[in-house]
């Protein structure tokens, strides 16, 4: 579990800083921003473990899982997807 936590600790900043410059360049609609933050957070653990330590590929997956639901807030992209037609958020 340690290693899943340190995972998510060092993979965090790059889903942030990635979905600030997705926000900041595009525009994007911020209804899709946390699942943008989950899937960013996903693919970062997969990257980070096939360049690193490639028989450890479940730690940093799930700890990119973990990045991406702490950055977007886990809250945000339940409700963001259930939200029906409400665009003036």
């Amino acid at each position: 579990m340690d290693n899943i936590l340190a995972a998510a600790t060092t993979i965090i900043a790059f889903v942030l800083a990635f979905t600030q410059l997705i926000k900041k360049y595009t525009g994007a609609d911020s209804k899709w921003l946390p699942l943008l933050n989950l899937l960013t957070g996903l693919f970062s653990g997969v990257a980070w473990s096939l360049s690193f330590a490639p028989d450890q590929m479940i730690v940093f997956i799930w700890g990119g899982v973990i990045a991406g639901l702490a950055a977007g807030g886990s809250y945000d992209l339940g409700s963001n997807a259930l939200r029906k037609g409400d665009d003036n958020v």
